[in-house]
């Protein structure tokens, strides 16, 4: 059976879907999927996709900025903070894609 989880970290909470098994007779949660600050799986579903667009589209000025400098410390820079959107980007798709097959499952 699978339900929303709430973290609270400092001030901020998170969301996580998670199943819930018995091993050995002890109860265990096994996260399916981050949902970040998103607090209901159709928000998240709704919300991904633009978010992924616009990690993406943000990626792509920063190398295109990167590729502006010639070398610099601020190139280097640039070029990190792209890598990390993109990275960001990939993450979230493959979460939206994950919640997509459980939920044709029938697991949520």
């Amino acid at each position: 059976m699978a339900f929303i989880r709430t973290k609270k970290v400092g001030r901020h909470e998170y969301y996580q879907l998670v199943e819930s098994t018995r091993i050995n007779g002890n109860p265990r949660q096994k996260v399916l999927v981050h949902l970040n600050g998103h607090a209901t799986l159709d928000d998240a579903m709704k919300k991904w996709p633009r978010e992924i667009e616009r990690l993406r589209h943000e990626a792509a000025k920063e190398r295109e900025r990167a590729e502006a400098g010639s070398g610099t410390g601020r190139q280097r820079h640039a070029t990190g903070r792209a890598d990390s959107m993109e990275k960001r980007a990939n993450v979230l798709e493959a979460n939206l894609e994950k919640l997509r097959k459980l939920k044709k499952r029938g697991v949520v």
